[in-house]
């Protein structure tokens, strides 16, 4: 194994000169390739212009952009310098932006657009640390701002023989490579110092882990400036000799998938059970005679699942009977996803036991896992052959892992933080003397080793009862609902569980069209009784099963979402509890006070 990032990059490319590595969609609108040796050209010549602008070992270079080959690009040049990077999410607010250049001293920064160098132009006074910006895309920016274009730093003319170089400090795996400013679902966001060691060792035994190989095609949509994918769709793929293929942009994700065929697919919750809620709702709406057809594949295509996930014997009979379901039905679910995907893999936050178990009767393989951005960011996940629903699989290669006090998550191994970046009180604290990460997440391990996450010690609602409510798997169960997009409980030091609902916009005003519910606009629509009424009995039905204690028993309808761009979420879709609370503080005192007041 390679001791650096760039190192890694480099061993592969040398065994697949002509092999496409990286693809975008270009002016013509159709995907054009990029060969392992036209980006370890582009490296090279990258590298020294960096140079050129005084960038050395252990200087800090931001870059804030959505995915693209030049981020890739950027990435490893500063890598190859022994610089370290800082990436910032695209659509992080100008005072976040501030904070992680300042926090980070970054020296040097890449920017995407027009839009993102509008940011930095309007905080430049602000961060006198950065010396230059560069622009990958400068269409709409006006010439007399102070910028450097990408294109002229990565020019033909300039000399990518490796002589340039030489004079360069040697770079050792135990060297920073790059500090990751955590999402912050709790307050302030601190910088995490991870090694070249540290990312490696990940990624080569995610490798291991997914059984990647050089036929191997990713689609790249989940942020670059999360460690997620980062490590898993993009360090695993070109260390692997891959192929990757970016997304236009989020809304585009489905299209380019159907372009792409990518054989294997990092995502996330949300965005799988976004899609699971739109399939329910489609065939909800079409004849009875495909529904029934639906229903029926369903029940067939899970009765053979429940064997094969057993290992138990399958009659001929049934086996028949997934034949030819699979053909009419599942088949078709595959091809949305381009027809050649063999691995499927949900990351950031539990996925939806039953969203799961759909997806894999349908053929999906489907598995989970678990990390954190301390841990580079992969601790364990499932594989396809012993993959167990509702668990993130069993420890990496030479990761370990052990259950502290309150069910406490720990975790070992050299994926592990060098630490929290000018914060070594943080460090302490998280970090114990034999090397133990404290993750504030909770789990046990199942019968088979595997490791089920059951809750996060932060997150915990303690009633003033003094009953404990994991809020995850309610939160869970109420978005089941296919009018409810997304849901926060509180009820901390109260008799009772409240919710803030953010419902599906488009089910709603369907349903209140075939009720002949009117209203002047949406917000005033989820004010109406009949609307509040359909919420209720939709959060009793799908809360059935929990104790009295844990159940909703009054909830807020709210007309905006929680978004990354309002600071409500988290770069990978993971819910600002303390933000939302500070936002809706007035609406969650009043639940209360109404409640009491009946």
């Amino acid at each position: 194994m390679s001791k650096t990032i760039h190192e890694s990059f480099c061993k592969t490319a040398t065994l697949h000169l002509e092999k496409v590595a990286l693809m975008y969609k270009s002016d013509k609108n159709e995907y054009k390739g990029i060969t392992y040796k036209e980006l370890n050209d582009s490296v090279n010549r990258v590298a020294v212009s960096i140079k050129d602008l005084g960038i050395r070992k252990g200087d800090k270079v931001g870059i804030f952009s959505y995915n693209r080959p030049e981020w890739v690009i950027v990435d490893l040049a500063v890598l190859k310098l022994g610089g370290i990077v800082v990436p910032i999410y695209h659509t992080l607010p100008s005072s976040a932006v501030t904070h992680i250049i300042k926090d980070s001293g970054s020296k040097l920064i890449f920017v995407e657009n027009a839009e993102l160098f509008a940011t930095i132009d309007s905080i430049r006074k602000e961060t006198a640390c950065l010396t230059a910006v560069v622009v990958f895309d400068t269409r709409g920016i006006d010439t007399q701002k102070g910028f450097l274009r990408f294109s002229d730093l990565k020019r033909d003319e300039i000399p990518v023989d490796q002589g340039v170089l030489d004079d360069l400090s040697l770079i050792s795996a135990d060297d920073t490579a790059t500090i990751v400013y955590t999402s912050g679902t709790t307050g302030e966001p601190k910088g995490v110092v991870l090694s070249h060691h540290n990312i490696v060792s990940n990624a080569f035994s995610a490798v291991r882990r997914f059984k990647l190989v050089s036929e191997d095609v990713f689609l790249s949509f989940l942020p670059l400036s999360h460690m997620f994918e980062r490590t898993c769709g993009y360090y695993t793929v070109l260390f692997a000799g891959g192929s990757i293929g970016y997304a236009e942009n989020l809304s585009t994700v489905a299209e380019n998938i159907g372009e792409i065929r990518p054989t294997v697919l990092l995502t996330v919750p949300r965005v799988i059970e976004k899609g699971y809620n739109t399939a329910v709702q489609k065939v909800a709406e079409s004849s009875p005679i495909k529904r029934a057809l639906v229903f029926s594949a369903v029940k067939n295509l899970n009765e053979y699942a429940n064997l094969k996930y057993k290992k138990m014997n399958i009659s001929l009979g049934l086996r028949m009977k997934w034949r030819i379901y699979d053909f009419l039905i599942a088949s078709k679910f595959r091809r949305i996803a381009g027809g050649r995907l063999r691995l499927l893999v949900s990351g950031a936050a539990p996925l939806n036991r039953q969203i799961a178990k759909v997806l894999y009767i349908l053929g999906f393989n489907i598995i989970e896992g678990y990390g954190l951005t301390e841990t580079s960011p992969i601790v364990c996940c499932n594989t396809i052959e012993k993959s167990r629903l509702g668990t993130v699989g069993k420890p990496l290669d030479d990761v370990e892992i052990k259950i502290g006090e309150n069910d406490e998550i720990l975790v070992r191994g050299p994926n592990v933080m060098k630490g929290y970046f000018n914060m070594p009180g943080e460090t302490a604290k998280t970090i114990d003397k034999e090397g133990w990460f404290h993750t504030g997440d909770q789990g046990r391990f199942d019968e088979n080793g595997n490791l089920v996450i059951t809750g996060r010690l932060k997150e915990i609602i303690v009633t003033s009862y003094g009953k404990n409510v994991a809020p995850v798997p309610i939160e869970a169960e109420i978005t089941k609902s296919s009018y409810i997009e997304q849901t926060v409980l509180y009820g901390d030091n109260e008799k009772y569980i409240s919710a803030l609902i953010v419902p599906e916009r488009e089910f709603i005003e369907r349903y209140a069209k075939e009720k002949n519910i009117l209203a002047d606009d949406y917000a005033e629509l989820l004010k109406k009784d009949d609307i509040k009424k359909l919420m209720a009995a939709e959060i009793e039905k799908v809360t059935a099963d929990f104790a009295s204690f844990e159940k909703v028993k009054t909830f807020t309808l709210l007309p905006e979402g929680f978004t990354v761009e309002n600071g409500m979420l988290t770069p990978t879709l993971k819910l600002r509890r303390s933000k939302i609370t500070e936002r809706y503080r007035s609406e969650i005192d009043s639940m209360y006070v109404k409640r009491q007041r009946r």
